[in-house]
């Protein structure tokens, strides 16, 4: 009889991301930050943040 290997394959989620550092990094005004933290908490996945942030302004020449 043939010997069967059902190990399960675990694959992670995606990594929980600082808000606030997050905000700096991108330039987000506390305003928008305090909004991000209501909606999603101190820690959220990274499409989470960036679904919910304001869009940039564009940068003029």
């Amino acid at each position: 009889m043939k010997k069967m290997n059902n190990r399960q394959v675990r694959i992670p989620g995606p990594k929980d991301q600082d808000i606030t550092e997050h905000c700096r990094k991108f330039g987000i005004g506390p305003a928008e930050e305090k909004k991000l933290k209501k909606l999603l908490g101190h820690r959220a996945p990274l499409h989470e943040i960036q679904a919910n942030a304001p869009t940039p302004q564009p940068k003029w020449r």
